[in-house]
């Protein structure tokens, strides 16, 4: 049994219950941020009696500082102040402090149009004028949201442990395998078909239709031998993902998703440990690029990006699309190939997408 495998749902759990419990101070600390005195002195005695620590800024440079010195469990911050307004501290504190939970409070609510990234990241919304159970209930929510994403951050420094430690022991299963006689790549395959059979299996359909659009973008041997090899061990890196992410059977959460993204890096790592490999490290981690340079990890975009990643990212999305998930159904192929062109340009270089398309005529 892998290491990781035990990394179950069960396992969150034993790891998320004593944060519910312990984490948070006896006395959780708001920090309330209004310019009218009456207004933070009444929320102030609320939260009071609510058995809080309530602490007080009369804007947002004055917020900032406080929480910069102390930080707080909890900021109900007024939108509309003088000088930087609510939207700008509350963009502050969770790019510095991200632990805190965020409460808006505002008579208008249009001010907060074109900010939804802020708002769906908000413990709660306040509307003015405002009650005092309904003060209470969004404080409730902020202390909520602070234990989940406590327990969140500590699930996702376990994931990382454990990726790192199971990166390690791919490396090195690599060179007692080596040392017994077979190739690095041969050992690297073997390794990875035992840990992640369906990947791998992934990994050769989109090994077949690399190579071809290979040949139909004239491709030289060379250059064809090492998209063949790219193809076959892009997704090598998954090996030491955990099984808790990896057959998570719903769609994953933020930080589970940002550690399935790592395994770019971890493939890359993994290559750079051979000696056989290691040019296909690069080009693994091109992958998951995007034409308009919004992919990841490195942001490259158009001819920045090696054409063996394009034309892998390319089929790697439409073996995906069709192929079922316990999380989505599956795409039809006329589906998938209106995916790919909608994305044609932005996404995909839409070279690789006609010629991809040319292949799939032919078969």
């Amino acid at each position: 049994m892998s290491p990781l495998s035990s990394i179950s749902a069960a396992c969150r759990v034993a790891i998320i219950l004593p944060l519910s419990t312990g984490t948070m101070r006896p006395s959780t600390s708001v920090l309330i941020v209004d310019d009218e005195p009456a207004v933070r002195g009444i929320m102030a005695r609320w939260a009071a009696s609510l058995g809080l620590e309530p602490r007080q800024a009369t804007n947002a440079d004055e917020a900032l500082a406080a929480v910069n010195e102390e930080p707080c469990d909890l900021a109900v911050i007024d939108v509309v102040m003088p000088g930087q307004d609510g939207l700008w501290l509350a963009n502050k504190i969770r790019q510095e402090h991200p632990e805190m939970a965020l409460v808006l409070a505002t008579a208008y609510t249009s001010l907060l149009r074109g900010d939804e990234d802020v708002v769906d990241r908000l413990a709660d919304l306040l509307v003015k004028p405002i009650a005092r159970e309904r003060f209470a209930l969004a404080v409730d929510r902020g202390k909520r949201w602070k234990k989940e994403t406590e327990a969140e951050r500590l699930w996702e420094a376990t994931l990382l442990r454990h990726l790192g430690e199971q990166t390690s022991a791919i490396c090195d299963e690599v060179r007692r395998r080596v040392e017994a006689g077979a190739s690095e790549f041969d050992a690297l395959i073997a390794i990875a078909t035992e840990r992640t059979g369906e990947t791998m299996a992934h990994s050769e359909r989109v090994t077949r239709f690399a190579v071809s659009v290979g040949r139909e973008m004239k491709l030289d041997r060379r250059q064809l031998g090492r998209l063949e090899l790219a193809a076959q061990l892009h997704d090598v890196g998954k090996a030491a993902i955990p099984d808790a992410i990896l057959n998570k059977p719903s769609a994953l959460t933020p930080s589970e998703r940002a550690l399935m993204q790592r395994h770019l890096d971890t493939g890359g790592d993994i290559l750079a440990s051979t000696h056989t490999l290691g040019e296909l490290a690069d080009l693994v981690l091109s992958t998951h690029e995007r034409f308009d340079g919004a992919g990841y990890p490195r942001q490259l975009s158009g001819q920045d990006i090696p054409l063996i990643g394009r034309i892998i990212a390319v089929v790697d999305a439409y073996d995906a699309m069709t192929q079922q998930r316990a999380y989505r159904g599956r795409l039809t192929s006329a589906e998938a190939v209106g995916e790919l062109l909608r994305c044609s340009a932005t996404q995909f270089d839409p070279d690789v997408v006609m010629a991809f398309l040319s292949v799939l005529a032919k078969h």
